[in-house]
């Protein structure tokens, strides 16, 4: 039986869905599964998110509060997957799941190329993780083990690691070496935002 008097909100962390009364729209009510302050009020004050049309390729602006909303692409009508601002990251890609997860993805795509003997890969996973969580839902970030997707490996040319690959509507843009700063991975990626 729904309650006529409350309203459903999205957590911007784990994406789960509460059920918030309207009276605690002004208070800071707290998701029921992670503990994450909610607050369906501020929707509208959020920065949109930047949504690739996955069937035309289009660029779409959706309000923060409006990714439950059921948005469509504003050039060819289809449903937009705003599921997918909420995965978890980093996300593991197999070859299996590249097409899917990099190639198909309505966000743009940071591809972290590892390898688990690999010193310096291991040194960088923190800084790929940090900045995993910084730009959750504006950017996937992705993490491929190039020993168990050879050829995906072989298909990008992968001759060392780490390498940074960025891909934005299902298309290579540019790669670069993975041992930078944060920082550094912000500004290359700040054209994709």
């Amino acid at each position: 039986m729904e309650q006529p008097n409350s309203e459903i909100v999205q957590c911007s962390q784990c994406g789960a869905k509460n059920r918030v009364p309207l009276y605690r729209t002004n208070e800071k009510a707290k998701c029921g599964k992670c503990g994450s302050l909610l607050n369906p009020a501020a929707g509208e004050d959020e920065k949109p998110y930047l949504l690739r049309c996955t069937e035309c390729g289009a660029r779409n602006k959706v309000p923060a509060g409006k990714t439950d909303k059921g948005p469509v692409c504003g050039v060819c009508k289809k449903p937009l997957r705003t599921e997918e601002i909420f995965k978890p990251q980093p996300v593991m890609v197999t070859e299996a799941s590249f097409q899917k997860d990099v190639l198909g993805s309505p966000l743009p795509v940071l591809l972290f190329a590892w390898a688990p003997w690999c010193t310096t890969c291991r040194t960088f996973m923190p800084v790929i993780d940090g900045y995993a969580r910084e730009v959750r839902g504006r950017v996937r970030v992705a993490k491929m083990n190039v020993d168990q997707t050879p050829n995906l490996a072989s298909t990008y040319a992968i001759m060392s690691v780490p390498q940074i690959f960025v891909f934005d509507g299902g298309k290579l843009r540019e790669n670069f070496p993975g041992a930078m700063q944060k920082n550094e991975i912000a500004m290359r990626m700040s054209r994709y935002l």
